[in-house]
């Protein structure tokens, strides 16, 4: 073999070496900087941060904000409330109060004129990241729901085989555990005292949050003739008897705290998402592509109602204080992000396209604290054209009411595929396309003490603020 061939040959290999320790150093929760750049594969591909004048043109010919159709918008917030300054300054009625007086008794409903319970803030709080740590293979997951919050304030993040838990109190690693196969999704007990995982090759695990080990476990019931399926989705109840999981074959199943099968149902294609209501009452499910979401009986299964449309589901998510209020986000055959708050006893349902622009819808939640909706949406058009996605954090009290917002103008955060919220709702943790772990000042700290008389009122309080009770719902 001749010499050069065999220098080539061996600088490849040396190549590849280096390659493959420099990712395998990258360690779970690692600190990062919001706009720092992993080492690229591609040596012919630069770096973001290595052309900053091409950069500087890029992001002031290519901003998210030039359009005034966006309800977040600045100009729109600001043409809004000039609008309503003149009218009460000049006591004229504005054209909103005349369109309201002008709608039918149907669109006069409450429901359509504020579909959703909450207490907006009175100022922006989502303004800066308290952290940003490193989630790394994250941009490689298939499904996005691989982080949750627990009760006791850990984090986890599964990727691969592995997950990571990180302590909010010491801002530290302190465990991680192993799973037979690859994980697809996970799920803290509401307690925190154990961890649901959803794998490869049809299995479910139970493992115990304190020592990071397994303590059970099932397989699940869909038989497959070509190849096993991946469990996708998981939920607890939210008493924590019992769990709920979906899989690639679409398969439902709910099972007991002791991983005893209770139920199961098929569905027809793959399945995205499942959420257990706030008073165990219901269960939600939304398949992968699919343009159907479906509400059943908890733990029984059985079929209560659906919401079939022409938007392409890509989230859902129960309101915390209406009970049997679900909010599913979709995409419209448009490609414009469209939200639809669903009323499951009364069948009625709220639609709101949130942009003229095309921007994506991945995640949506609920805050359990305030009972604002927070989207994360991201603009398909610049995806080609920025040096990094336009995204975008909605905060919304209203179907066109936006109370806060971030990433307008904005090149810092690419896609966030999944978030979930701290135990005291004043966090809020983001995982993004570029394998950023995002955690974010939502709300500002609450220091007084409070007795524990008021923590139990406030637990019920869904119950008592739940319009359409079908018996009672012990907390």
């Amino acid at each position: 073999m001749p010499l050069f061939v065999c220098f080539n040959i061996s600088s490849f290999y040396l190549f590849v070496y280096f390659i493959k320790n420099m990712t395998m150093n990258r360690g779970a929760f690692g600190n990062k900087s919001l706009n720092t750049q992993r080492p690229r594969l591609d040596r012919f591909v630069p770096t973001r941060d290595s052309l900053p004048d091409l950069r500087r043109r890029f992001t002031r010919a290519h901003r998210c904000d030039d359009t005034d159709h966006d309800i977040w918008s600045a100009k729109y917030l600001q043409r809004k409330k000039y609008g309503e300054y003149l009218a009460e300054a000049f006591e004229v009625v504005p054209l909103m109060k005349i369109q309201e007086a002008q709608t039918t008794e149907y669109q006069k409903d409450d429901f359509y004129m504020n579909p959703w319970p909450c207490v907006p803030r009175k100022k922006n709080f989502l303004t800066s990241a308290d952290s940003i740590l490193d989630l790394p293979t994250y941009s490689y997951a298939a499904f996005p729901e691989l982080l949750d919050w627990s009760s006791d304030n850990i984090l986890v993040a599964a990727l691969g085989r592995n997950y990571h838990k990180w302590s909010w109190h010491t801002q530290s690693l302190i465990g991680q555990g192993i799973t037979q196969y690859e994980i697809q999704c996970c799920k803290f007990e509401p307690k925190g005292e154990l961890l649901a995982l959803g794998t490869d090759m049809r299995m479910i695990e139970i493992h115990n949050n304190s020592i990071s080990k397994r303590i059970g476990g099932t397989a699940c019931r869909c038989v497959s003739i070509d190849a096993p399926c991946s469990i996708t989705a998981i939920d607890w109840s939210p008493t924590g008897n019992s769990f709920i999981t979906g899989c690639s074959r679409g398969m439902l199943a709910s099972y007991s705290r002791e991983y005893k099968m209770i139920s199961w149902r098929p569905v027809p294609q793959a399945v995205l998402a499942v959420r257990v209501s706030p008073n165990a009452r219901y269960v939600a499910a939304a398949a992968v592509n699919g343009v159907v979401a479906l509400v059943m009986t908890w733990p029984g299964l059985h079929l209560v109602s659906s919401l079939d449309s022409d938007w392409t589901i890509k989230t859902i998510t129960w309101h915390p204080w209406r009970t049997a209020l679900l909010g599913v986000g979709t995409v419209t055959g448009s490609h414009h992000a469209h939200v639809a708050v669903w009323d499951v006893p009364t069948a009625r349902v709220q639609e709101t396209t949130l942009s003229k622009s095309r921007y994506s819808l991945d995640a949506m939640l609920f805050s359990h604290k305030t009972g604002e909706l927070v989207v994360s949406l991201w603009n398909t058009e610049r995806q080609s054209s920025s040096l990094k996605t336009c995204s975008q954090l909605v905060v919304m009290s209203g179907p066109n009411t936006v109370t806060d917002q971030w990433g307008e103008g904005q090149t810092g955060v690419d896609r966030v595929r999944t978030m979930v919220f701290s135990p005291d709702g004043t966090k809020l943790a983001t995982a993004t396309a570029e394998e950023d772990l995002i955690i974010w000042n939502f709300l500002p700290e609450d220091n007084a003490k409070k007795k524990n008389t008021m923590s139990k009122r406030f637990s019920s309080l869904p119950a008592y603020l739940d319009m359409v009770t079908h018996g009672v719902s012990l907390r």
